[in-house]
């Protein structure tokens, strides 16, 4: 599998001093693909592979660690993706940090002309993503590869495909942001940087906001693609105040964009236009240009 995301979210409830949190992907015959532990004590992290070196046993080696860039709190919430590139081209992120730091220079043709691209490192395992089955990641204490003291998870989302918090469904500008912050933008982008070659995904998937409020436009034009997409983004009505397909019916909600190199979307959805909302975005914009006049 590749281009594929799995994305975990969840609260620490209660003192997080004490939490570790550990996740992997695991083939089949459960060896370990590429795996995380977060020590929110020490506020570090590090990642695991299988030793490709050792050909006679499976034996589990850590490969990089750091420092956490944010600490964990109580009653915050966390999230942790895994960003599957290729099988052996994969990137942790906590909270929007990149769990990687180095990049290497990888070519490849495009018909006679050879090109030059920067990517993330190859992850040094002995086993690829294209032989991965499940992931491990739980709420107990029981597991090496397990959660404990208040780290709890309350979400799981895969596949191609891209989430943000319930808490955030009720303001467009802080899901766009929470998504771009762990995007392929660039990280000198300023205010809200993105985390460039390690991030998940390209920032035009981020949920489009009417007018830059707080209310998701009805028309997404830029829903990531999928499988059945054929390589074209997905075009979707959505409810204005929730960001949600209207009647959560992707089926009904969603069409593939036009053809490649023509762009844009088939459908308006005007019809789920929420004309009070407009009016209400429309009249704030109007006072603070009023506002600007005056000083």
């Amino acid at each position: 599998s590749s281009g594929i995301n799995a994305e975990y979210g969840g609260k620490f409830d209660g003192d997080p001093s004490t939490s570790v949190i550990q996740a992997g992907y695991y083939t089949e015959e459960n060896q370990l693909i590429y795996g995380i532990t977060i020590d929110c004590a020490n506020k570090k992290w590090s990642s695991h592979v299988t030793d490709p070196e050792d050909k006679h046993q499976d034996r589990v080696k850590s490969w990089l660690h750091g420092h956490l860039a944010t600490e964990c709190e109580s009653g915050a919430i966390f999230d942790i993706w895994l960003k599957i590139h290729q099988p052996y081209m994969m990137s942790w992120i906590f909270n929007g940090q990149a769990f990687q730091f180095d990049t290497r220079v990888s070519f490849f043709r495009h018909g006679r002309i050879k090109i030059e691209r920067t990517r993330p490192l190859k992850v040094p395992t002995k086993y690829g993503s294209n032989k991965g089955k499940f992931f491990t990641v739980k709420a107990s204490a029981d597991s090496i590869w397990a959660s404990s003291g208040a780290a709890r998870f309350t979400r799981l989302t895969w596949g191609q495909c891209i989430s943000w918090p319930r808490s955030m469904q009720e303001n467009c500008q802080g899901a766009r942001q929470w998504v771009q912050a762990r995007s392929k933008m660039s990280t000198q982008v300023e205010p809200n940087p993105g985390l460039g070659k390690f991030g998940s995904d390209m920032q035009i998937f981020s949920p489009t906001c009417f007018l830059g409020s707080k209310y998701y436009n009805w028309l997404q034009e830029s829903v990531h693609p999928d499988r059945r997409s054929q390589g074209r983004s997905w075009c979707c009505c959505v409810d204005m105040v929730t960001g949600r397909t209207i009647d959560d019916d992707d089926e009904a909600s969603c069409a593939m964009s036009l053809a490649e190199g023509q762009g844009g979307c088939e459908r308006s959805c005007m019809e789920h236009v929420k004309t009070g909302l407009v009016e209400e975005v429309m009249a704030d914009m109007e006072r603070e240009e009023d506002e600007s006049l005056i000083l």
